[in-house]
């Protein structure tokens, strides 16, 4: 037998009117979640109007003291100009000499130089997304102030301008002592996709579109990064713990996955040979691309070879190369063969960056990428850009830049003087 309890005096019993509160409770909480969403979202746009404002009066619209009026090379650098860029985040100042090359302070170039003198040829690696002092030719320059280097390298450049612009120098009368190419992994997909030459001159053409790769999660990654900054912000933090713990997809919006790029995919895997540039290698194909690119290196070093001016090759790693390739990329062994009977020095960057990623501890195997990478992008940060000035800066010390022997079989313009270079515009497809 059982005996059941009452509580007469209903004190164990809920209060009268605590269902109701309760209910007006999660109301409010319902109502309230949305209008904090609404208006951090309105917060986030006003926040982002204003940085986006404040940023146009200091850099302008698109990149400073570029061009596109450049009718060899389509495009290139403004000569004596001074601009404050952004990229990746992070503002820095660029400016360019007479001959519209990127250097440490706006400057007349002589056409000689007292010190031997070094043109370094690239693209965007070797332009120097960073500040000058911070970018390896800038670095490279710093810790060898016995020699006087000329930074050539233009955003979107391969072998079909590295030529160009060496040949524009040359015709100015401008003298130096050595050349070092900095290739990089996508000049094989620029040269069979992109650049195209107009005529036996050299002057080189590009295609009219451009086809990227955009998913929904592209799409919408890219506007979050352009249109609300705070959001962007809490994307980020999350992104940056996913990589340093080892989950090597990170997708921006900037035309696919920043460890896996079509462009810099070819030392490991297949590639399309058919879908146009961004997205493939047509019309010429990955090998033809990677013979147009040695096609035209072996054209800049016989033009330097009847000079007496001993060509350099320096290779580096993407991103991509470091986790899907090995420090024996077909990329180091393509440019180490092509070298052999051709170059003073070849330097491949590989060891260090895979040398720099074994150092990451067992639980943050990802850390290599915020050390030496721009967050979001392919170019290498301050530390990245010191890596390589390390490891070029050893052959340097190896194997010194020394005056080269004027060959009696060129013969040079006669304006050929120790004078400044005039500003004819002719050096930029300005005249």
């Amino acid at each position: 037998m059982s005996l059941i309890q009452t509580d007469p005096t209903g004190v164990g019993s809920a209060p009268k009117g605590q269902g109701p509160q309760l209910r007006g409770k999660l109301m409010l909480l319902l109502f309230s979640a949305p209008f904090c969403i609404v208006m951090f979202i309105a917060l986030d746009l006003f926040h982002t109007a204003a940085v986006h404002r404040s940023a146009l009066q200091v850099t302008g619209r698109g990149l400073g003291c570029f061009t596109v009026r450049d009718i060899t090379r389509v495009f290139g650098l403004k000569p004596d100009c001074s601009c404050i860029r952004a990229w990746g985040g992070e503002r820095y100042s660029l400016m360019t000499n007479s001959l519209g090359f990127r250097d440490r302070e706006i400057r007349e170039v002589p056409l000689n130089d007292t010190k031997p003198r070094v043109l370094v040829l690239g693209d965007s690696f070797t332009e120097g997304m960073v500040l000058w002092e911070a970018s390896f030719v800038g670095r490279i320059a710093a810790n060898f102030p016995q020699y006087d280097f000329l930074n050539g390298g233009v955003g979107g450049y391969s072998p079909s301008n590295y030529l160009n612009t060496a040949r524009m120098a040359l015709s100015e009368g401008v003298d130096f002592d050595e050349v070092i190419v900095f290739i990089d992994i996508s000049d094989a997909q620029d040269e069979a996709a992109f650049y195209r030459d107009v005529d036996a001159s050299g002057s080189v053409a590009i295609p009219e579109r451009h086809f990227f790769y955009r998913t929904w999660y592209s799409k919408l990654r890219m506007a979050i990064s352009e249109h609300f900054l705070l959001t962007n912000y809490i994307f980020e933090f999350f992104e940056r713990m996913l990589v340093r713990f080892g989950c090597y997809h990170l997708d921006r919006g900037n035309n696919g996955n920043e460890f896996d790029y079509e462009k810099s995919a070819w030392t490991y895997r297949q590639v399309s040979d058919v879908q146009p540039f961004e997205t493939g290698y047509a019309p010429l194909g990955l090998e033809g691309g990677i013979a147009k690119e040695k096609a035209k290196m072996t054209l800049l070093w016989q033009e330097l070879t009847k000079r007496n001016i001993p060509i350099s090759v320096v290779v580096y790693p993407y991103p991509a190369q470091l986790i899907h390739d090995n420090v024996d990329s077909r990329q180091v062994r393509i440019w180490r063969e092509w070298c052999e009977g051709k170059c003073k020095r070849f330097v491949s960057a590989f060891p260090a960056f895979f040398a720099a990623k074994n150092q990451c501890p067992r639980l943050e195997p990802g850390c290599w990428y915020l050390r030496y990478f721009i967050f979001g992008d392919i170019h290498y940060n301050a530390a990245g850009n010191a890596l390589i000035a390390d490891v070029v800066g050893k052959s340097v010390s190896a194997a010194p830049v020394v005056r080269h022997q004027l060959s009696t079989s060129v013969v040079y313009p006669k304006n050929q003087s120790t004078e400044p270079v005039h500003k004819s515009g002719h050096l930029h497809g300005q005249g």
